[in-house]
């Protein structure tokens, strides 16, 4: 059973502002009822275009029940507003430099039974780069969940780059609000023991859930 995590009411708070904040520059179609499983710990794994995936993870997060401890790029832990909010909504703050303390703490948390998110990609991932529609996942999501024999929920996000592209310093405001689509698939465990296959495959079924999913944006 997925535990509620120690900072919950932070983080029901930001995720009712974050969904009331989201809906200025989009609209919303999200999957908000999941079947997760309740025997191991839970790994959510999304694809990563924009900085405005985080408010929209945070946003359906919240209409959906769910909570938990989200990898987040270190160097905003530095920003004065943002790292404070960050620490006290349970994030974890992850880069190149940080990661075997990330994953570190990513594995401590699973084993104590609270839910984690990642986005397997590591970095906002330009449009060039992703012509099949993701890049290329980084291993430290396979090592996280091998110790610890967590499922993985591939989760797939559409239109939050036509909200806030690469490149600009905050969100575009827009007469006809983007809409912004979220859908998970169904829970998997890797049978592997090798790493990059395993980030592989969780790239391979987040590219499948948005090869079902049509972008009205474009």
């Amino acid at each position: 059973m997925m535990k509620d995590i120690e900072e919950i009411r932070s983080f029901r708070r930001s995720g009712k502002f974050m969904n009331i904040f989201s809906k200025i520059f989009s609209r919303h179609d999200f999957q908000t009822e999941l079947e997760l499983p309740e025997s191991s710990p839970i790994i959510f794994a999304a694809n990563h275009r924009s900085f405005f995936d985080v408010i929209i993870a945070w946003a359906f997060f919240s209409l959906s029940g769910v909570n938990c401890h989200c990898l987040i790029r270190a160097d905003l832990f530095s920003k004065p507003l943002m790292g404070a909010w960050l620490k006290k909504n349970g994030c974890i703050a992850a880069s190149r430099k940080t990661k075997e303390q990330a994953e570190l703490q990513a594995i401590e948390k699973l084993k104590a039974g609270y839910a984690v998110a990642i986005m397997p990609e590591g970095r906002l991932v330009p449009p060039e780069e992703r012509p099949a529609g993701v890049g290329q996942g980084r291993p430290g999501i396979s090592r996280i969940a091998r110790a610890t024999g967590a499922t993985i929920v591939p989760v797939a996000i559409t239109g939050s780059d036509s909200v806030w592209p690469l490149g600009k310093g905050f969100p575009i405001p827009r007469m006809k609000r983007p809409m912004i689509k979220v859908r998970f698939g169904a829970p998997f465990e890797f049978e592997s023991d090798d790493d990059i296959k395993n980030a592989n495959q969780v790239m391979q079924k987040i590219k499948n859930l948005l090869d079902t999913m049509t972008d009205v944006n474009t």
